[in-house]
């Protein structure tokens, strides 16, 4: 919705220009003529660069408060995610008993004993069925548990079973855009922020596009191996909008070591 917002603006803020020169050519035109039929031409043209400046100015604070308004979504949105934790490449199978599975796991593969049923609020596939195997997304009671699965899913490595944050469609643009920039083992999400590991090994915690261009521009030499590159092209979690499964087992061990 932000983005339709953003576009619509957009398109008005052209028509505008466009139609404030196509008066302002004609204004010109009449103003060269010796005699214009207008006795108050000058006035005229005092008041038309008046109203365009007001109009600019105007679109202007919209524009920002727009985009004000779009962050405080954005980081809204993040905050009701944050119990939530995306798990892929669970096999589909006809009359599924997720909440099982998804214990099954925690309790077999990730050797945690402390998360039972009572603490899962919700266990379910994200999105329609499109002939490929979907996520299974889990919300947490509390952080607490939420915590100790994130931290313990290098454990799944080989398993073909990932684990990834829940992010925005907004942040994981920024997510996808950042490890295509800075490479895949540079850029990993941590509570809904993104973290990029720049060249001279500063952790940075970004969350809008705005920010990574910034850090794309003092570094704007990153390379990526093709391997890498391929990577974060081809991750598109269907309707997750969370980070690449492959490479999320990794980056939470490098985030962990940071916290420490």
């Amino acid at each position: 919705m932000d983005s339709k917002l953003i576009q619509s603006f957009e398109e008005l803020e052209k028509l505008f220009s466009s139609r404030m020169s196509e008066y302002e050519d004609k204004l010109l035109k009449a103003t060269a003529v010796p005699d214009p039929a207008h006795s108050d031409i000058s006035t005229l043209s005092r008041d038309f660069t008046d109203f365009k400046s007001f109009v600019y100015r105007t679109m202007s604070h919209l524009k920002t408060q727009i985009e004000l308004l779009s962050l405080g979504l954005d980081r809204h949105e993040t905050v009701m995610r944050r119990k939530i934790l995306l798990f892929h490449g669970i096999a589909e199978k006809p009359n599924e008993k997720l909440n099982d599975t998804i214990l099954k796991i925690f309790s077999k593969q990730l050797k945690i004993d402390e998360i039972h049923p009572e603490h899962l609020d919700v266990c379910h596939r994200l999105g329609s069925s499109q002939g490929k195997t979907r996520p299974v997304l889990v919300r947490f009671i509390n952080m607490d548990h939420r915590r100790l699965a994130w931290d313990s899913k290098t454990s799944l490595k080989g398993s073909g079973i990932t684990v990834s944050e829940f992010l925005t469609k907004t942040r994981h643009q920024v997510f996808m855009a950042g490890r295509k920039h800075f490479s895949v083992n540079n850029c990993w999400s941590a509570e809904g922020k993104i973290v990029v590991l720049t060249p001279d090994k500063t952790r940075c915690k970004i969350s809008s596009m705005g920010e990574l261009e910034k850090l794309m521009a003092l570094y704007p030499a990153c390379s990526t191996t093709p391997q890498e590159s391929e990577a974060a092209v081809n991750t598109s979690p269907a309707k997750a909008t969370g980070p690449s499964p492959q490479a999320a087992p990794q980056k939470a061990k490098v985030s962990r070591r940071g916290r420490r």
